[in-house]
């Protein structure tokens, strides 16, 4: 027996015919949704894999007959189902606190999850916190019937990069061009809330919003008075002809927001039981629905996530490469890359036990959708799969919640199908430094906004009555020699980011627990985050 208890409501729709009933959630391109329903009722397993797999959009779709039930997440699980077996029944749902509430069978903790969380925030491959809790992976759709079911990966972010004749940045180029183009359609002139910084990826969205004419849109920052984020993000603004928000986080406020009810029920809203929930600009989505800024039926657009698939995560493997072609110590540098990128969220935990387990549990998962090394040109795929299939699926693109939490649509052009199959093939000598991205928007000057006067990423230090602070505080370490800069740059995330944090996602917890907390090597805010979850779902 299946039981399919998802809900109809908010951006979940029912789609019922005389013998099928479907619920599916997202947004198609080329297709109606009825004639995508119907066409993966009516195919034969066989062929299911090639249709689901030429779906064009961001969704999740459960449809099903008398005789069996068949879930689908797209290729970047922007929208989980989760699943349990009890006494021979299955349960699938969208929202997993509805199958853990009301049953103990599923609060037998997996003790590997539980460690993956608490270092790194998201859980490796297919565990959940709870054994018997699972969880479509990006990519993968599965088919229950009767007594059983099975998962099928249609879709998996890796590829033998052969190289090509094509020219890459009038390809990329191109690509960009036509999803944006086929994006508008769709949106069909609705306003466009983008979440702009002086990075490249929300100006990317912008500039070729408005190169290809499209006027409405809206434009927000937020953070410190005065940050170099909104700073640069204003110019932009002005020169594209956008209206342009700015929201001030304060200390106190954004404190008192951690410490809501309404904080608590997001939390409950964005659980995955696989990572933990993503929290970054929830307030100022708030802010600006309850001073009626943007439209009710406005739809959010991000960057999420240029940096990683255009290759700026691969640095620390690239610039650890090495000519020796043996496979086992070409293995350890991609583990040990994707360990100290992600893995030390508490430097306490990080030790050799620990690193050796999660490394083993981190290649198991690589070389069972992999296979194993063999050309050392594609040794970067291996790496960028695990962070796939892991931290961008599981944690970063989580942060749509905040979106749907208050009633919004988004859409994810980054993520589109195009670019997915176009960089899974990009060289690893053009991702390194991010360098085809780059050359491609500076080349194509969307909008011209990618001038010397409005430089990408240029920081500087808020608030500004801090620097003297943090000035005075610093000369003592210029006077330890080479020690000093690493000790400097310890002290400084441990007693002073607290108060320079951007984003106030410190926030979330108080300064005098960051304080007590000095000999655990905290990372970031993430780290309080993994903390307070594994100890608030583990009593």
């Amino acid at each position: 027996m299946i039981r399919v208890t998802i809900q109809e409501g908010g951006l979940w729709k029912k789609y019922s015919s005389e013998k099928i009933t479907a619920f599916y959630k997202g947004y198609f391109y080329s297709q109606k949704i009825s004639a995508i329903i119907e066409s993966i009722s009516s195919c034969d397993n066989e062929n299911l894999n090639e249709l689901i797999q030429n779906i064009d959009g961001h969704f999740a779709i459960v449809i099903s007959n008398e005789n069996l039930t068949i879930a689908i997440v797209d290729k970047i699980r922007s929208t989980p189902i989760f699943f349990s077996q009890i006494d021979n029944v299955f349960h699938l749902d969208s929202n997993p606190n509805r199958l853990t509430s009301n049953n103990k069978f599923l609060n037998e903790v997996n003790e590997d999850a539980k460690l993956e969380i608490s270092m790194a925030g998201f859980s490796i491959g297919d565990k959940t916190l709870y054994k018997n809790l699972y969880s479509l992976r990006a990519g993968e759709f599965a088919i229950f019937k009767d007594k059983s079911y099975k998962v099928y990966q249609y879709f998996k972010y890796f590829s033998d990069v052969l190289t090509s004749q094509i020219n890459y940045q009038e390809t990329l180029s191109k690509i960009t061009k036509n999803i944006f183009k086929k994006m508008l359609t769709d949106i069909g002139g609705r306003q466009i809330v983008i979440p702009l910084s002086a990075g490249n990826d929300s100006r990317l969205v912008a500039s070729i919003l408005r190169e290809l004419g499209y006027s409405n849109v809206i434009c927000y920052s937020y953070g410190l008075q005065g940050n170099f984020e909104a700073k640069t993000a204003k110019l932009i603004a002005k020169k594209l002809g956008y209206k342009w928000i700015f929201i001030p986080l304060k200390y106190q406020n954004e404190r008192s927001f951690y410490l809501s009810d309404e904080y608590e029920e997001y939390l409950k809203f964005s659980e995955t039981y696989s990572s933990v929930p993503y929290i970054q600009s929830l307030s100022t989505i708030k802010y600006l629905k309850q001073t009626n800024s943007i439209n009710e039926d406005a739809v959010f657009i991000n960057g999420n996530s240029g940096d990683f698939i255009s290759g700026l995560h691969l640095n620390y493997l690239l610039n650890n490469d090495f000519q020796n072609e043996d496979a086992y110590l070409r293995k350890e540098v991609i583990l040990d890359s994707i360990f100290k990128k992600h893995f030390l969220l508490w430097g306490e935990l990080a030790s050799n036990k620990n690193a050796k387990q999660i490394k083993k549990s981190l290649w198991s998962e690589i070389e069972s959708q992999c296979g194993v090394l063999t050309d050392k040109k594609n040794d970067h795929i291996f790496y960028e799969y695990s962070e796939f299939i892991d931290r961008q699926s599981k944690y970063v693109i989580t942060g749509q919640r905040a979106y749907e939490f208050y009633g919004y649509e988004w859409r994810m052009p980054l993520w589109d199908n195009e670019y997915l199959d176009f960089w899974v093939n990009v060289p690893a000598s053009l991702k390194r430094n991010q360098s085809l991205y780059l050359d491609m928007l500076k080349k194509n000057n969307f909008a011209k906004v990618w001038g010397d006067d409005m430089p990408v990423n240029h920081k500087k230090i808020s608030p500004k009555w801090f620097i003297p602070l943090r000035f005075i505080l610093k000369i003592p370490f210029v006077f330890l020699g080479k020690k000093g800069k690493p000790l400097w740059h310890e002290f400084e995330i441990i007693f002073l980011y607290y108060w320079m944090d951007n984003t106030r996602m410190m926030s979330s917890i108080s300064y005098w627990r960051v304080i007590k907390s000095i000999w655990k090597k905290p990372q970031n805010h993430v780290s309080w985050q993994a903390k307070d979850y594994i100890n608030n779902h583990i009593k």
